[in-house]
């Protein structure tokens, strides 16, 4: 068995992680309700599937700040960063 997409929703916005067999690269987008100034409300992310664990933390925080609404702590990053792991080679 194997997970190709998944749907992650905070109280500011969702996720979408799609990672499909074929695929060298995993595509994230993400959608928040009300960004702060200067953000954009879609954004998307290409990144390689034999991402660099540091780099897919990186991306965690991000993802984990656009649905929650407000900068998470280690323990807030760890959930998201769990589930993007889960389309990493």
């Amino acid at each position: 068995m194997r997970t190709n997409r998944i749907e992650l929703e905070g109280s500011h916005g969702r996720v979408v992680i799609e990672h499909k067999r074929g695929w060298t690269a995993i595509r994230i987008d993400s959608i928040t309700t009300n960004p702060p100034k200067g953000e954009q409300i879609w954004e998307t992310w290409l990144v390689e599937s034999n991402i660099v664990t540091d780099d897919l933390y990186a991306i965690a925080k991000q993802v984990q700040r656009r649905c929650d609404g407000v900068v998470g702590t280690n323990g807030d990053v760890d959930g998201y960063y769990r589930e993007l792991q889960r389309f990493q080679d």
